[in-house]
């Protein structure tokens, strides 16, 4: 079967979801407002003059040293480190290389989908497909994947992101964002999957559907995805022995994604204080290992009081360019870390104490 038709039935079977549940654009976009009271805040904590330059563009000056943000991106790090850290294979490779654990996985493209069936077959147990290069967000992942049907469709999604495909061995345990600058810890954060929870009425369909009008009303103040019907969650049902159309009892939580980018906007937790030491250190290696200057290192683990070896865990992912909202939006704001002010202060140069107003109330921690 051609790539055309593989995405032609993928569309198909998705049709009627986009009409029930409206599209992605249906969001408000708060990202500039939310970035830029970020570093407005982090800048008033530490003397810093802020001028917003429009166009989602904000310049930060102490002396003569400035800086500049669009959002999320900074002048930290180098081109190559970046597009080094989207290339999902050589990130495998060079952990490996630096003894740090990561999935079982093969790169692949659609003309090479026997060797991905020959993998899936060989593994023995659910595996995942993403786009290999260039990606992030969770855009274009497939979780749970145990048939050559499921590997066919997964890959033809992913194959709208990018022409190199990775699947990979599906690992238990749960999902953490550890972030680093320069190679020193900063925070870490439990990432748990998305849920909805049954009220003994409604289908899971209905039950999403709701939980996407609540977060588009929460997307005035927050930074928050809509909860996509594709075949990642039609895949997580159907582990829990569940489908669009089924009711879950009152009370019963039903896990509707494998990719923790889809959590609701505040549902992570910060845990710095209860990551093992070890663990820490082996996230401090895989950004190391890569190379960049600040890295949101991508654990899944069973059991983060220990190191991955001992607990069985896996990097899946660096990223050079981590989303920083997740350590502000989460379920216990006054654990908060406020990360962007080490950040913003690396950038300027700003030794320890000239920092003013440490104490500052973040208004971004646990805005409703």
């Amino acid at each position: 079967m051609t790539r055309v038709l593989w995405v032609r039935r993928l569309l198909k079977a998705n049709q009627l979801v986009h009409k029930a549940f409206g599209h992605k654009s249906a969001f408000r976009s708060p990202y500039f407002g939310w970035h830029a009271r970020m570093w407005r805040e982090a800048a008033s904590a530490l003397g810093v003059e802020y001028r917003d330059l429009g166009y989602g563009f904000s310049e930060l000056t102490h002396g003569d040293q400035r800086t500049r943000f669009f959002e999320q991106l900074m002048m930290l790090g180098d081109p190559v480190t970046l597009k080094l850290a989207g290339n999902k294979p050589l990130v495998h490779r060079l952990l490996r290389n630096a003894g740090i654990p990561v999935p079982a996985s093969l790169e692949f493209t659609l003309g090479e989908i026997a060797a991905a069936r020959q993998f899936l077959g060989a593994e023995q147990s659910p595996c995942v497909i993403k786009p290999a290069r260039e990606t992030g967000g969770g855009n274009g992942v497939t979780t749970g994947v145990r048939t050559h049907r499921s590997l066919t469709f997964a890959a033809a999604y992913a194959s709208l992101y990018s022409d190199h495909l990775l699947i990979e061995r599906q690992i238990p345990g749960d999902h953490y964002r550890l972030l680093y600058l320069d190679g020193k810890f900063l925070d870490g954060v439990y990432r748990p999957l998305p849920t909805v929870t049954g009220d003994g009425r409604s289908s899971v369909a209905q039950l999403i559907a709701a939980e996407n009008l609540r977060r588009l009303a929460a997307s005035e103040n927050h930074i928050v995805k809509p909860l996509p019907v594709g075949l990642d969650c039609r895949a997580t049902l159907q582990a829990q022995g569940f489908c669009l159309r089924s009711i879950p009892d009152n009370g019963q939580r039903v896990v509707v994604e494998s990719v923790s980018n889809q959590a609701a906007e505040t549902a992570g937790e910060s845990v710095r204080h209860r990551l093992a030491d070890e663990l820490i250190k082996d996230g401090s290696k895989a950004a190391c290992a890569v190379g960049a200057r600040l890295a949101g290192v991508d654990i899944i683990t069973p059991d983060p009081t220990v190191g991955l070896v001992a607990g069985g865990g896996v990097v899946i992912e660096v990223n050079a360019t981590p989303g920083l909202f997740y350590h502000y939006q989460v379920c216990n704001p006054d654990q908060a870390a406020l990360v962007a002010e080490p950040i913003l202060r690396a950038l300027l140069g700003l030794a320890e104490d000239s920092v003013h107003g440490n104490e500052l109330e973040f208004s971004l921690v646990g805005t409703a």
